[in-house]
């Protein structure tokens, strides 16, 4: 009932006040549809960012600030990546992302079993972001508790530009040059960024490359990318203890030092997508091969004879392919589509002395593959009623050779499939020119990984008793348009059954199990709102009760999730034009549990930001600016925790007060 009036005090301090300046006409394109729908009439929870050209964008949780529904976390540890979740799914993560299905360009950024990092995109060139929250989410398969789809910037002319960012903790320049034809348009982007924090440990060495081609044949439209990444260096300071952190939150682990921990990575990409898009009928065609290498040193020796070492080496060539064909029958549009996904593991574990890789621990090859077939429909009932939906099909296959067999470390080999479907369907009514509703139900499912499916307590081989959690999600949600501002308001509730838990942790291995049930509900409300001419602001709030629902856990918070979380940025426009801007940014969370059982807590925080931003003409080039004041109080928090971690160092102090300065020059 909390949430019921809280959600009709919401809706009444929504209603329109004087009119400015028309906001633009939103469409959103990560939906059950293929095409881009207007925003007020899409049946689903879609938002769309637009990343600011002129910053640095060195942390992909920094993108994501303002985004009802989702929770960024900065580690401000650059060895293990940033961490997103959404209504609870993905905060279970101990490194990069699960549990979300990202994209780039229609091309997964995902690995077939769910594991994802964006630390290997080149975030500078993004052009938009859209994500999609709640059931529909479902219709991208495996591990989609929400979508993030990124599309990149499309070259425009012929230029070139630089791009310099300088500040307490990072150093970073890029180089761009494009150049554009009648038949096509092309763009290559050179990156180098050296980071570090303010704790020893943590310098990170991060360098990118882009080429992009755009062209029209005669029978489609084609894209290619090829991407490249290497981070030759990237210091891992280990998380601290709650005391340790109250004590000093700059510090370092001591195993961070002793054991040398860091990672260094290497990844490299080509995908190409065919397009066409006709008034009756549409197809898109996508193929993309990459390799992805790292080596990493864990804060511990690893030497036990059934560890996998304290020195990981892995290397993952992956590849697909996907395809959709969509059909315009009047009010009908029907779309058809399949999908292969193929990775392999090859991994290796050696004992860390003293930051020396030394005896081999760990010698397997893990492969999974995933077969999808979908289909998704959207009927105009009327004019003001839309029907939308869609099932899944997907046939996943695990296979695990081990090759590090001894009389104390059994054959861990072995194979399994999965077999799972998911749906969703949603009505929306546009009953008002300024206002519709939607409702919008789904079911989805997760498949363990292969980390999570590599061990078992008893006996060898994988760990065949794990199956894959499935979840029921309802939705219902408001939208209101108008001339000067525009708010949506979601209320939500998923159920979870057979979420996985880490079972035990033993002799260098950790085990999972299947869980009982999870709830989550919450309200989610979003509000921008442009006052006039000069001001402008944005409002997201996000109220998630995520918890255990049955067995030894029943009533407990999900780890890694905050029960509430606030953003507000007020923005003024000095000028006539939208030249100059001052933005005024916070970001308020409540605690956050560090373990199943909630032993611990990482406190709630608020944190504040100011940014300046320009533009002008200097001798007939295009030049942008940046000021920034990050963390403006200079407040010591967490800015995320390691979920269920062993040996309590849950606590990933944040970054202090930073200033820093970007300049891009276009010419």
């Amino acid at each position: 009932m909390r949430t019921l009036y809280l959600a009709c005090a919401l809706q009444a301090l929504s209603a329109p006040q004087g009119v400015a300046q028309d906001l633009a006409v939103e469409r959103i394109r990560v939906t059950s549809q293929s095409q881009p729908l207007l925003w007020l009439s899409d049946p689903s929870n879609a938002q769309q960012l637009q990343p600011e050209p002129t910053r640095a964008w060195y942390d992909a949780a920094s993108l994501f600030s303002g985004v009802a529904g989702f929770q960024a976390d900065s580690r401000a540890n650059y060895a293990q990546d940033s961490r997103l979740s959404s209504r609870g799914f993905g905060s279970r993560s101990a490194f990069g992302i699960r549990g979300l299905r990202l994209m780039q360009d229609g091309i997964p950024l995902s690995a077939p079993d769910g594991q994802g990092q964006l630390s290997s995109v080149l975030l500078d060139q993004i052009d938009q972001v859209e994500v999609l929250t709640g059931p529909m989410a479902a219709l991208y398969g495996n591990a989609a508790g929400a979508v993030v789809s990124l599309y990149s910037r499309k070259p425009a002319g012929q230029n070139a530009s630089v791009h310099f960012a300088q500040g307490r903790f990072l150093s970073q320049q890029m180089l761009s040059v494009e150049h554009q034809s009648a038949e096509h348009s092309s763009r290559l982007s050179l990156k180098q960024a050296r980071l570090h924090s303010q704790r020893p440990q943590s310098e990170a060495e991060k360098q990118q490359g882009q080429w992009l081609w755009f062209s029209q044949l005669a029978f489609a439209d084609l894209m290619l990318r090829y991407d490249w990444s290497r981070d030759p260096l990237l210091q891992d300071p280990l998380g601290l203890t709650e005391a340790e952190w109250r004590a000093d939150p700059n510090q370092t682990s001591a195993n961070a030092q002793r054991f040398d921990t860091k990672k260094s990575s290497r990844q490299r990409q080509l995908s190409l997508t065919l397009s066409q898009q006709q008034a009756e009928q549409n197809w898109q065609l996508g193929l993309w091969t990459g390799h992805r290498q790292v080596s990493q040193h864990l804060g511990f020796d690893g030497s036990s004879p059934t560890s996998a070492g304290g020195v990981v080496d892995l290397n993952r060539p992956f590849w697909g392919v996907n395809a959709l064909q969509q059909w315009q029958f009047n009010a009908l549009s029907l779309s058809l589509g399949t999908s292969y996904e193929h990775s392999t593991d090859e991994r290796r574990g050696y004992v860390n002395q003293q930051g020396q890789a030394t005896d081999l621990r760990r010698d397997e090859q893990g492969q999974f593959s995933s077969l999808d077939w979908f289909s998704r429909f959207s009927y105009q009932l009327q004019p003001d009623w839309l029907l939308s939906g869609g099932i899944r099909h997907s046939q996943s296959r695990v296979r695990v050779h081990d090759f590090y067999i001894t009389d104390s470390n059994p054959d861990d080999s072995g194979r399994t499939q999965f077999n799972e479907q998911s749906a969703a369907f949603s009505l929306s009514h546009h009953y008002a020119a300024a206002r519709s509703w939607f409702i919008g139900t789904g079911l989805g499912f997760e498949t363990p990984t292969l980390t999570e499916m590599a061990y078992q307590n008893e006996g060898s081989g994988l760990n065949l008793a794990l199956k894959p959690s499935q979840s029921r999600s309802l939705e219902l949600g408001h939208k209101w348009q108008y001339q000067h501002w525009r708010s949506s308001l979601v209320l939500f509730r998923t159920d979870t059954d057979d979420e996985l838990l880490t079972d035990q942790s033993s002799g260098g291995r950790t085990t999972y199990k299947n869980a009982g049930r999870t709830a989550r509900e919450g309200l989610e409300w979003l509000w921008f709102w442009q006052a006039s001419g000069h001001w402008q602001q944005q409002l997201s709030l996000t109220l998630l009760n995520a918890r255990f629902a049955g067995g030894e856990l029943d009533g407990k918070q999900l780890p890694g999730v905050a029960r509430q979380q606030l953003y507000w940025a007020l923005s003024y426009l000095p000028g006539q034009h939208p030249t100059q801007k001052l933005t005024l940014s916070t970001t308020l969370r409540s605690k956050v549990a560090t373990t199943d059982q909630n032993q611990s807590f990482a406190p709630g925080f608020g944190r504040l930001d100011l940014r300046w931003q320009s533009e002008l003409k200097v001798n007939g080039q295009q030049l942008s600016y940046e000021l920034a004041a990050e963390n403006l109080t200079n407040h010591q928090y967490v800015g995320a925790v390691v979920v269920n971690q062993a040996n309590g160092r849950a606590f990933e102090p944040a970054l202090p007060r930073q200033f820093s300065a970007t300049l891009r020059l276009e010419f």
